[in-house]
């Protein structure tokens, strides 16, 4: 699959930035040697891949996830910065507390990131490769502080956590480029609708589409796939959802279609995702045939 071509919404630096992180062999090897047993891993979850990646919830589950460590050690950030101004026993209570709760949670953000990463390519492969290591890093240090302040070392536990957070706010940074720079996890037919007919179109002759064979047609902006099955004709959106790949030019399984890039599956009659990595439905059109022609609209 090649690198998506959707234009970035990120600065000239932050490019740079992220090309240089691109370029580096060591993290493309990391990122290769890693990435195949992780998928395979993932793939044997059965219904448990599909409840990782957040189908259940509508949205990807790990960004949801990833806010209760950072919320949980920006808390005891500033309990640590009101136990060092007042003395306070209970704030270094709840602060301990707080960075074991983040830890709690990193381990899920961790688990729910790596399944989401196992079905990434290109630039977003790499880069969430230093995403992993900044995190993993940031949780070992929250480990270790945690650990020095039970052992009664309670400004080096402090030091420790201040590096972590330094650390865990990069990687914060670099997980916001993959949703909003690389469009990880994001509905890759969202805008579609702006393109959408909202009368009936005709697209092709009714004699042209094969039976069983997914076919692209465009109707005005949008990509539209056709399939012809048992001689009734289903429309869905052509792009998938997860990372934009062609359906056209999947495969049929019974009455769904399979993305040819990492597997999603969908019902063709009502675009419902079956198979992840995909959380958002494929958008569905009204088909009809007048005078031979094949006509799609909107569904309502």
């Amino acid at each position: 699959m090649t690198e998506s071509a959707l234009q970035r919404p990120t600065s000239v630096a932050t490019e740079k930035f992220v090309d240089s992180i691109d370029q580096q062999k060591w993290i493309q090897q990391t990122a290769e040697v890693v990435q195949k047993p992780t998928k395979e891993i993932v793939g044997q979850l059965g219904p448990a891949k599909d409840f990782l990646h957040g189908k259940w919830l509508g949205h990807p589950l790990h960004p949801a996830l990833t806010d209760v460590p950072v919320g949980a050690w920006t808390t005891a950030l500033a309990l640590d910065a009101a136990d060092m101004m007042t003395g306070g026993e209970a704030f270094r209570d709840a602060a301990d507390l707080a960075i074991g709760v983040g830890l709690a949670g990193a381990v899920g953000a961790a688990v729910t990131g790596l399944a989401d990463w196992s079905e990434t390519d290109g630039r977003a492969k790499n880069v969430g490769v230093v995403h992993g290591v900044l995190n993993l890093a940031a949780a070992g240090l929250y480990t270790v502080s945690l650990l020095a302040r039970r052992r009664r070392a309670r400004q080096r536990g402090i030091a420790l956590s201040m590096l972590g957070y330094a650390i865990a706010s990069f990687s914060a940074y670099l997980g916001g480029h993959l949703v909003y720079g690389e469009q990880i996890g994001v509905d890759h037919t969202a805008t579609a609708d702006q393109g959408q007919p909202k009368k009936f179109t005709k697209v092709m002759r009714a004699s042209d589409l094969k039976d069983g064979k997914p076919t692209r047609v465009d109707v005005d902006d949008t990509a539209v796939l056709l399939v012809r099955v048992d001689e009734t004709i289903y429309a869905l959106a052509n792009t998938c959802t997860h990372l934009g790949g062609p359906l056209n030019e999947g495969k049929l399984k019974g009455n769904s279609i399979v993305c040819p890039w990492h597997g999603s599956r969908f019902c063709l009659t009502d675009g419902k995702v079956l198979d992840g990595p995909a959380i958002f439905e494929e958008r569905t059109f009204d088909v009809r045939v007048r005078n031979g022609q094949i006509e799609v609209r909107a569904r309502s």
